[in-house]
């Protein structure tokens, strides 16, 4: 029975080690591989296995890797750091190379101009949210603050935007190699699972620098491998925390959130989860509504206006494309826009609003599906936090999924958030009765 058990075990990591990769090579190397209508689908069904294969093997208590109260070993430590050290510096080699080909430029991509004005103007005293002017064009800003907030850093050392979108990133991922030096976890185990996140960077600026040459999304990728860190942790500030962090930058996780309120009340009580959600409130207050949004009550609306107007113009043809390809955007192969705009029985503005429409039912279904399975399972041993971190992952791959404008750079985070999962993730099961949970689950 043990020997099956293992045996169980070896190939779920196998099976999730391999949706990792057929997830990442969808977005790198094999982009667009099976063409624009079925590359989505085989990421998506990537995702999906990573998701699958991880609930069965740290969805149940005990189940994942956990530290534990022995002394560090020396040697460990110091093969974690030095690995960790290596793949940071030699990562920020090839970032290097990729933000040398990449110069900021409006002309090729806005983003990091449109940051460097809203620090500029904060530092300068003028209003942050005013229309931001470009070439012929101007974009209203929409940024939440933590978007732009943290490139103060490279604005007073006249550094490139993005090394701080790489310093953040690392941050959430020293803290996971310090869990791991005190956890169970061998050597080998260790090592691989600290030059992993480094893997996923070599890939991007080999096969799709792009990603990293004309936006910063390893800032709020950092900002969500923070929330998984901070997720039921006992310290209420830094649960709060986590949470403020995404909420004012990349807030795709929106309809994720009731749901991880709605667990944290069931499994910690009415006083712990207001107590959380004041301190965001506060956040929310202090960071956002007091020194900008009370000012001007309409950049809610406009910045809906403007990503309507934005996705808009996604779904036509641009100017230096033929008249008979489909849109950029929703023709590389990432994300199934493309299966609502090839649906041409209904106008392309018929197409985008249904496209829309399904985007918010399959999130918000896929959150329910989600709070159902918590108290399917919760009287069957549920590891709630794991369950929580990979229901995480499953929702923003469904959000980004069905997403109506897929640029290239938003699909990073629910492919990086699969590291989270994997430092969590035991390569060797322990505790057969453990082991025994996961086998009546499936």
């Amino acid at each position: 029975m043990k020997k099956k058990i293992l045996n169980k075990h070896f190939w779920l990591l196998l099976l999730m080690l391999a949706g990792m990769y057929l997830e990442l090579a969808m977005l790198t190397i094999w982009q667009n591989k099976y063409g624009m209508f079925a590359s989505p689908i085989v990421w998506m069904v990537a995702g999906l296995i990573t998701c699958i294969a991880a609930f069965f093997i740290i969805g149940f208590k005990d189940s994942a890797l956990e530290n534990n109260s022995k002394p560090l070993k020396i040697q460990r430590a110091i093969i974690v750091f030095a690995c960790f050290l290596i793949g940071a510096i030699w990562s920020g080699v090839q970032l290097d190379q990729v933000f040398q080909s990449y110069p900021v430029d409006a002309k090729a991509s806005d983003i990091i101009p449109s940051l460097e004005m809203y620090v500029q103007r904060l530092f300068r005293g003028d209003k942050i949210y005013d229309p931001l002017p470009f070439d012929g064009y101007s974009v209203d800003p929409t940024y939440l603050p933590l978007m732009w907030a943290p490139y103060m850093f490279s604005e007073v050392l006249k550094i490139d935007y993005r090394w701080t979108a790489y310093l953040v990133f690392l941050i959430p991922i020293f803290i996971y190699n310090i869990r791991l030096i005190k956890s169970e976890a061998t050597i080998f185990e260790s090592v691989f699972k600290t030059i992993i996140p480094f893997f996923f960077i070599y890939y991007y600026t080999q096969y799709a620098s792009g990603t990293f040459g004309y936006a910063v999304e390893l800032a709020p990728i950092g900002f969500y491998l923070l929330l998984t860190l901070t997720i039921f942790h006992k310290n209420r500030y830094l649960m709060a925390l986590g949470i403020l962090l995404c909420l004012l930058s990349r807030y795709a996780f929106t309809l994720w959130l009731p749901l991880y309120l709605l667990i944290y009340w069931v499994e910690k009580g009415f006083k712990n989860v207001f107590t959380v959600s004041f301190y965001v409130g506060i956040g929310v207050l202090l960071l956002y509504i007091i020194p900008f949004l009370s000012k001007d009550w309409s950049l809610l609306t406009n910045g809906l206006n403007y990503y309507k107007k934005t996705a808009e113009t996604q779904w036509q043809t641009q100017s230096w494309q033929h008249e008979d390809e489909p849109p950029y955007h929703l023709s590389k192969g990432i994300g199934l826009a493309i299966h609502f705009f090839a649906y041409k029985s209904y106008t392309v503005e018929d197409r985008l609003i249904f496209n829309r429409k399904a985007h918010f039912a399959m999130s918000a279904f896929t959150a329910f599906l989600l709070g159902l399975g918590y108290f399917f399972f919760r009287k069957r041993g549920l590891n709630t936090k794991m369950y929580l971190l990979i229901g995480l992952k499953l929702y923003l791959l469904v959000f980004y999924g069905f997403f109506y404008v897929p640029f290239s750079y938003l699909y990073q985070l629910p492919l990086f958030l699969s590291i989270a999962i994997l430092y969590n993730v035991p390569f060797i099961q322990r505790k057969t009765e453990d082991s025994d949970l996961i086998l009546k689950a499936a």
